[in-house]
Parts: structure tokens; sequence; C-alpha cells
């Protein structure tokens, strides 16, 4: 009975190399302990003290498997959680990469465009550079022509102003000299 018992406790728990181990035990001590099946009955006997020890021992691999056996679910079930949530990660990592490359492509776009541009301005401030220039020296041209016209104008009525003055001179000390006079019936 006691190897029956322990045997159908160590099929569930057991890992089949400690089950073969515990049969033979049993099988040693069940051979052992026939020819004194009349002495088991006696609580003194050494054997009975062995069978005791045989089912504390049974009852304690029975705790540890279960202890084990809980320990593997929840080690289980955590592996599985793990996998889930990176099988999630995965599909929102692949996702999100998916979603970047397209910003990616759209922004390498807008530089591309950015660039035509500055160099479309680029140009556009070289021209309107060389335009500035071009007009800067068109200005001082005109500014030195336009410096020289009134100097010599300044210098005609400059000289205007002092024969005006001479002739008013000459004017008041003989003012008939200036006179313009018919000659012609003379």
């Amino acid at each position: 009975q006691v190897c029956s018992r322990v045997c159908l406790r160590f099929r569930v728990l057991v890992p089949p190399r400690m089950k073969m181990a515990c049969a033979k035990a049993l099988a040693l001590l069940s051979a052992a302990t026939v020819p004194w099946a009349a002495a088991v009955q006696d609580s003194t006997n050494p054997l009975n003290k062995v069978i005791q020890l045989m089912d504390d021992l049974s009852a304690k691999v029975v705790k540890d498997g279960e202890v084990a056996a809980k320990a593997f679910h929840d080690y289980t079930e955590w592996c599985d959680d793990a996998s889930h949530n990176a099988k999630f990660a995965i599909e929102d990592a692949t996702k999100q990469k998916a979603k970047l490359e397209a910003k990616i492509g759209e922004l390498g776009s807008d530089i591309e465009v950015a660039t035509d541009r500055i160099e479309k301005l680029a140009a556009s401030t070289q021209s309107a550079d060389a335009d500035l220039k071009n007009a800067t020296r068109i200005r001082e041209k005109e500014a030195a022509d336009f410096a020289a016209s009134e100097k010599e104008l300044m210098e005609t009525v400059d000289t205007l102003t002092r024969a005006i003055g001479i002739l008013e001179k000459e004017m008041a000390k003989n003012p008939a000299a200036f006179a313009q006079l018919d000659t012609s019936n003379l």
C-alpha cells in the first residue's frame, strides 16, 4: 500500500528519473519487508520507522513538487505575457518605423525644395548685387556730371551776375551809352 501511494504521488509531480529511483528504492524496501510482514505491524520495529520516514519524505517531495509546479506555472505565464508584450512592442515599433521613414522621405523632399529655393534666391541676390553695383556706378557718374554741370552753371550765373553789376555801374555813369538807337535814318 505504501508503495502504491508513493508511486501515485510521484507519477503526477516527479520527473521520470526520480520516479525510477523511487520505484527501485520502494521495490527493494518491499522485497526486504515481505519476510517480516508480522514485524511491520509492531510500532517499535525499525522497518516501520523507515516506512514512516519514507512517507514523510514522500510528502515533502510532493510538497516541493507542488511548489516547483506553481513556480513553473507562474514562470510560464510571465513568459507568455512577456512574449505577447514583446510582440505588440515589435508591431508598434514597426508601425512607428514606417511612419518615421515616411516622415524622413517627406522631409528629404522638403530639403530638396528648400535647397533649390536657396539656390534661386542666392542667384537672385547675386543679380541684385550686380544691379546695385551698376546702379551705384551710374548714380556716381550722374552725380559727377551733375556736379560738373552745376559748377559750370554756377560759374555762368556768377559771370552773368558780375556782368550785370558792371552794366549797372556803367548805366549809372552814362545812361545813353547803351541806348539802342535807330541809325538807319541818319
